[in-house]
């Protein structure tokens, strides 16, 4: 049983806000990395069993009885697991192929989509490779159906109708999946790529796919798995180390979208973040994993980690964001404080992701897009919409303010066009696609308002970026679309001469800033 405090926290109760008391921390305060207290006296033992542990409180007390283990419905009829076993693997067979067309895919989707968002094991899924017809499964050919949809690039007019025909092969599939009541680990690795798919091409189903995929989660108890971390070499460690992943994957996509969404709360919001990142993916794919603990959340940036746990952290970031952006003081206005730490926060990850790897593309590219979408947003909240002045830019050489944070997205952009030839289009991350979008048209507006065609030169160097994003993810062509709407808007401008030094300092190496 979770136990709460009598009144609320001390933090909260200086800052006017509404605290849900819990013990041994409140979620605002563990949202926002801050020590949670309470005034003596007022402050109840907790019972839930959790210990020191600090983290979001569970809200999923109740029967131990699943829902999964409810009885089926469908056994003696179409939907028993014998026939759903071989409809599901029929299908992948007719969209497919043979088995060397599924290893094709499968060899494409691990040297892709898996660079960046590593949430299935290459080992175990090629394990079971072999026998995909031999021993029908409907979960690793529904897994196999969504591996093969997120690796579809997008189409050009003569095969959209392929195109969509896989996407609703796919989503019939996991609908006759669940209509069976089977539901596992591999269900879950296939909803989060279909959503990420939806996600990645603009689809408004997305909306929906995200929670279901949160749902299914919970449902398997997978939310409950990163509580602990697993310090043996065993397979069992392993397969915890995979449920890790999967729940951190649920978490990045779920935050991004909530975040370009610009309203509403998370879909896993309260059902738990990971307090321990996930591990090297290179040891992990082999499935060699030490007997030390992983590392924690809080692991600070002088310390290298690996790309999907840089991302990780940075999708906690977004979190605390959104948490700011939706918890405003009585009187309307956001907390500069608050906002001020994240901003600091977010530009230091985006001071150090370049520097981590002289190519961050495709494997640190969806952090970086965060943080400049993060980054554009916290902006966005400090600007009074209804002021006719220019948007403030702050002090250049300060790497918080806005003319820096352009300053480093511009140089980053410069060089990703200038070497698109050596980035494989086919693996970059979707992430990124709004970050453009915002920066393109914060300068487009800031060319409006001086006239100065340096921020016209900035923001035709983020259409460029976005538009080769817009080769592999529909939605960064949809937003394309978006930046002519922007700059058709502002007409025409009359020109001002550019200031050289400044002009410079939008192409600048970050690590000169």
């Amino acid at each position: 049983m979770t136990r709460k405090a009598a009144k609320a926290c001390i933090a909260c109760r200086d800052r006017k806000r509404k605290c849900d008391r819990f013990i041994p921390s409140c979620s605002l305060c563990y949202r926002l990395g801050r020590r949670c207290q309470y005034a003596p006296g007022v402050c109840l033992p907790s019972q839930d069993g959790r210990g020191s542990i600090v983290g979001l409180p569970s809200r999923l007390s109740g029967p131990s009885i699943s829902p999964l283990s409810s009885p089926r419905l469908f056994d003696n009829g179409n939907f028993s697991r014998t026939n759903v076993n071989n409809m599901i693997t029929d299908k992948l067979k007719t969209s497919i192929g043979d088995i060397s067309n599924i290893k094709n895919a499968a060899t494409k989707y691990f040297k892709s989509i898996h660079v960046w968002f590593p949430i299935l094991s290459e080992l175990s899924y090629y394990e079971r490779f072999t026998s995909v017809f031999a021993k029908p499964c409907a979960e690793y050919s529904v897994l196999t159906l969504s591996m093969m949809l997120i690796i579809t690039t997008p189409p050009g007019r003569e095969t959209l109708d392929s195109f969509t025909s896989l996407y609703i092969l796919v989503k019939s599939s996991i609908a006759i999946v669940e209509a069976a009541n089977i539901n596992s680990l591999e269900v879950v690795q296939a909803r989060l790529l279909v959503s990420l798919f939806e996600f990645g091409h603009g689809m408004p189903a997305a909306f929906i796919s995200i929670a279901a995929t949160v749902r299914a989660a919970v449902a398997i108890g997978l939310n409950q798995t990163i509580k602990s971390p697993c310090t043996d070499m065993s397979a069992n460690c392993s397969k915890l180390e995979e449920c890790l992943r999967v729940w951190w994957g649920i978490v990045m996509l779920d935050r991004n979208y909530t975040l370009e969404r610009g309203e509403g709360p998370c879909a896993t919001q309260d059902l738990g973040t990971p307090r321990h990142l996930p591990r090297d993916g290179s040891i992990w794919d082999q499935k060699i994993l030490s007997s030390v603990e992983p590392l924690p959340l809080s692991t600070p940036s002088n310390v290298r980690v690996g790309p999907f746990a840089r991302q990780a952290q940075v999708s906690h970031v977004l979190d605390i964001l959104i948490m700011h952006l939706r918890d405003p003081r009585p009187n309307g206005v956001l907390d500069k404080e608050e906002s001020d730490q994240i901003a600091r926060t977010l530009t230091a990850f985006s001071l150090l992701l370049p520097e981590e790897t002289p190519q961050p593309w495709p494997r640190y590219c969806g952090a970086i897009g965060m943080c400049y979408t993060a980054l554009m947003a916290v902006h966005e909240s400090r600007q009074d919409q209804d002021s006719a002045l220019p948007i403030e830019l702050g002090d250049s050489h300060c790497p918080e303010s806005l003319a820096s944070a352009l300053s480093r997205i511009n140089f980053i952009a410069g060089r990703f066009n200038e070497k698109i030839d050596q980035v494989d289009v086919e693996a970059i991350s979707p992430f990124p696609s709004c970050s453009l979008y915002k920066t393109s048209s914060v300068q487009y507006r800031l060319w409006k308002q001086t006239g100065d065609r340096k921020w016209l030169e900035a923001a035709e160097r983020m259409k460029l970026m976005l538009t080769n994003f817009s080769k592999r993810w529909m939605n960064a062509a949809k937003l394309l679309d978006q930046i002519e709407e922007d700059r058709k808007s502002y007409g025409s401008v009359s020109s001002k001469h550019s200031d050289p030094s400044f002009s410079h300092s939008l192409v600048t190496p970050p690590s000169e800033i």
